[in-house]
């Protein structure tokens, strides 16, 4: 009787800890989901951001050169 008690403590041990090893993969695999569209929401935003940038340094670049044209040049002395 007592081996029988041994073998089925043993074996429902092996089986939570089966359970428990499924569990915490389904939680890594959940997480790492989320980690990713993180990640990919961070890309997306320093894209927009980028892009944001670059059409106003390419307005301030337009109006600098449009300011430097208007601009009287002052005859050069020889």
């Amino acid at each position: 009787m007592k081996i029988t008690s041994l073998i089925v403590a043993l074996l429902a041990a092996g089986t939570l800890t089966v359970f428990g090893q499924e569990g915490t993969a389904q939680d890594i695999k959940h997480d790492a989901k989320k980690a990713g569209e993180k990640i990919k929401e961070g890309v997306e935003t320093v894209g927009e951001k980028t892009k944001q940038a670059a059409e106003t340094v390419g307005e301030k670049t337009k109006d600098t050169a449009e300011t430097v044209g208007r601009r009287p040049r002052k005859p050069s002395n020889p």
